[in-house]
């Protein structure tokens, strides 16, 4: 029996070694998608690592004076920023283009001059973007806190004046009398600090253990709320309105974006290759013989496909606006577009890969690491903000990250086609889907004339 069992094992690896479809699932293909997660997620070949993402945040300067180009320097030097001098970035960060816009009002400087408390700074953040929001909080805090420090006694004083609504007649006074307060404490808290870090520990050694999580938190998060405010930063979210009063949920717009795109990729392709098991058949020579053939096999391939990519998108938003309540049928006309433009995008892939391989299990193969590659680099896998430099770079070449685009700047930013004056639209990737899907099928038709029709 263990003879028979091993004649049967030699006999099975020999069948195996010869299907190259599986042996590139089995080898090639988590390999490929382990290096490209891996440098996705900030990894680098052979453990050398790769350079950190920086954050892009754009600043536009008001007051345009020698201690804003002094904050604008330091926020300049941090290491996990790029930094760009603009204008309008309120309006760069309703668009997505950037992560966050930092605005220096007029008379922070001659504020800071005078020893006074400046204008509040504004932080406008994209919330689909929350990582790169944090970080961007995280990296500012203390370049504000040094660039700031002069006047953030008085700031803070003059906020508990507010907070205590005194009397306008008597706040200056009070004010400076809480700032000097404030001072000597500081000095105080500077010669203690070191007690208060040893009785902290102590207490955390010898105290009972208390049930009130949950408060704690809740008060460390308040903290952590208020200090931007403390630093003379005022943060603004720029969530998209919707018409019914709903709020948007960023998570739900990229999740049926990215499932727009890949799934649909995935279903077209494998309906593409109908043509290669046509041919493996004998249909294709069959349908070749009726009369003015040709081509119109493979335009009739198209309109198939394109039709079924219709249906499939038809019926991913209608789930997403019941069951999630993504905003379809409040920005339909632009997301009917990019639809249709998207289904033939895909429909012309789908073709090009039945065209280009041999075989229904080669076709396979390639595609899906094809695919899956691209579904991570533009995007549909995470935001594309989280990713390297050159990652975000490398995935413009590909229809997912255009496609990504579209969908998502629809559904989550409430863009249209068009450009309005406070919003930008999606022409541009949708015009690239456009002529990309013309180019891909133009050789598809190249590819199955050679191949097919002089078969």
């Amino acid at each position: 029996m263990i003879q028979t069992a091993l004649t049967l094992l030699r006999k099975d690896l020999r069948l195996f070694a010869r299907d190259r479809t599986a042996l590139f699932f089995l080898l090639v293909l988590p390999i490929g998608l382990g290096a490209v997660m891996g440098t996705a997620m900030g990894g680098g070949m052979m453990g050398g690592g790769s350079k950190s993402r920086k954050i892009a945040i754009a600043i536009e300067d008001l007051d345009r004076t020698p201690r804003s180009q002094d904050l604008v320097e330091a926020v300049s030097g941090v290491s996990a920023l790029r930094v760009e001098v603009m204008s309008d970035v309120r309006r760069l960060v309703a668009d997505g283009d950037r992560a966050g816009g930092l605005v220096i009002p007029e008379g922070y400087g001659a504020a800071l001059a005078a020893g006074d408390a400046p204008p509040d700074l504004v932080l406008y953040r994209d919330p689909a973007k929350q990582i790169a929001s944090q970080v961007m909080v995280f990296q500012l805090s203390p370049v504000l806190f040094q660039q700031t420090a002069e006047g953030l006694g008085s700031r803070m004083m003059g906020r508990v004046t507010d907070l205590m609504d005194l009397p306008e007649a008597s706040r200056g006074a009070i004010t400076r009398e809480l700032v000097g307060s404030y001072l000597r404490v500081e000095d105080i808290m500077e010669g203690v600090e070191a007690a208060a870090a040893e009785a902290a520990a102590t207490s955390a050694t010898l105290a009972p253990p208390v049930d009130d999580a949950g408060e704690s938190e809740e008060e460390g998060t308040d903290i952590m709320e208020a200090l931007p405010g403390l630093m003379g930063l005022q943060i603004e979210d720029l969530s998209p309105p919707r018409a019914d009063g709903l709020p948007r949920s960023a998570g739900a717009s990229h999740a049926f974006s990215a499932m727009a795109v890949m799934m649909l990729l995935f279903n077209l392709v494998a309906f593409a290759g109908t043509l290669l098991e046509e041919r493996a058949e004998g249909t294709l020579d069959r349908l070749r013989l009726t009369p003015q053939a040709g081509r119109a096999v493979l335009l009739g391939k198209v309109m198939v496909t394109m039709l079924l990519a219709i249906v499939q998108l038809v019926l991913l938003f209608a789930f997403g606006a019941l069951a999630f309540k993504v905003p379809v049928l409040e920005h339909l006309p632009a997301l009917a577009a990019a639809s249709l433009i998207w289904a033939f995008a895909a429909s012309a892939l789908g073709l090009l890969f039945a065209t280009a391989c041999r075989t229904r299990k080669q076709m396979e193969g390639l595609s899906t690491l094809v695919i899956l590659v691209m579904s991570a680099v533009g995007g549909a896998w995470f935001p594309r903000e989280i990713l390297p430099e050159w990652f975000q770079t490398a995935g413009l070449v590909t229809p997912v990250a255009w496609a990504m685009d579209a969908f998502h700047g629809i559904l989550w930013y409430g863009k249209g086609v068009l450009s309005t004056p406070d919003l930008g639209g999606v022409m541009v990737p949708l015009l690239v889907l456009g002529s990309g899907g013309a180019v891909m099928l133009a050789v598809a038709f190249r590819l199955y004339q050679r191949s097919f029709d002089s078969a």
